[in-house]
């Protein structure tokens, strides 16, 4: 953690700038032996989620997985402790990525069959804007209302959103093309990105309950960039507790935009511990 600390002081917290010397950092710390030992020690098993060769999903399986162990969902990451699923999503217009969370929990609804099993959904950066979309979007909400209800055959317990950009209104420039392509138009991605839809929720006077909304927590790393992340991100909370209260917010302190699933397992004991609050 002390190298990403000093990499904050000596380039900032621009994601460019510190994209590749985080992955140095502990690309050779998940290098060593012992780590990568420990690593390979937790199999995984592909499986498709819908036709296009994208739509694929990897499930880690807990040691003792059984009908009471809690299902993680991770757009992208990994579990402590926790069976694991991890989906690969197509590249696609709004709201496309909501649609790949709705079809990935649908594949989970036949994973075992046997029980009610308990989900959470966890979306980190751009995946935390498809798990958003996917939990505030109209279109989805009688799958949700189903989950979170339990009248449906998995219970959506929770979602956390990692650090991600809940709206545009202070991004850089060279992503504008990116922004048009994915949402339409500036319309589009004002209206329909996270922080949007909220507030057409504030306009409705739904409840959470009444929109279908599980428990959710928001995470930000210490040194996530200021404009593209942390003012969306307390924006966005600012929101909801104004709309509806009921949200956990937390910052990961010693950690930038890039480090906090690449330091599980990177046999560094602060790193380690961020993994090991959330699953708790």
């Amino acid at each position: 953690m002390e190298e990403v600390r000093a990499l904050n002081a000596l380039k900032g917290q621009d994601i460019s700038d510190i994209l590749e010397p985080t992955f140095k950092i502990y690309g050779a710390l998940l290098a060593k032996p012992e780590n990568k030992a420990a690593i390979l020690t937790i199999p995984s098993t592909t499986y498709p989620y819908g036709p296009h060769p994208r739509q694929i999903l990897d499930v880690y399986r807990a040691p003792d997985d059984c009908s009471s162990t809690p299902i993680l969902m991770f757009f992208y990451g990994g579990g402590l402790g926790i069976t694991t699923i991890i989906p690969d999503y197509r590249r696609m217009n709004s709201p496309f990525g909501g649609e790949e969370v709705s079809l990935a929990l649908k594949w989970v609804e036949m994973f075992d069959t046997s029980t009610k099993r308990t989900v959470f959904i966890m979306g980190k950066s751009a995946g935390g804007v498809h798990v958003s979309t996917f939990l505030i979007e109209p279109s989805f909400f009688r799958q949700r209302e189903e989950y979170v209800t339990e009248k449906g055959s998995i219970l959506l317990k929770g979602a956390i959103e990692f650090a991600a950009p809940f709206h545009f209104n202070n991004t850089a420039t060279e992503r504008y093309d990116m922004l048009m392509t994915y949402y339409g138009s500036e319309q589009g991605y004002g209206a329909h990105c996270p922080y949007g839809l909220m507030e057409t929720i504030a306009k409705s006077g739904k409840s959470r309950k009444d929109a279908g909304v599980p428990k959710v927590m928001v995470l930000l790393g210490e040194f996530d960039p200021d404009n593209d992340i942390v003012k969306p991100v307390k924006e966005f909370v600012d929101l909801w507790k104004m709309i509806w209260r009921d949200i956990d917010f937390d910052v990961l302190k010693g950690h930038n935009h890039i480090s906090p699933p690449w330091a599980l397992m990177a046999g560094e004991p602060a790193g380690e511990k961020s993994g090991e609050d959330l699953a708790k």
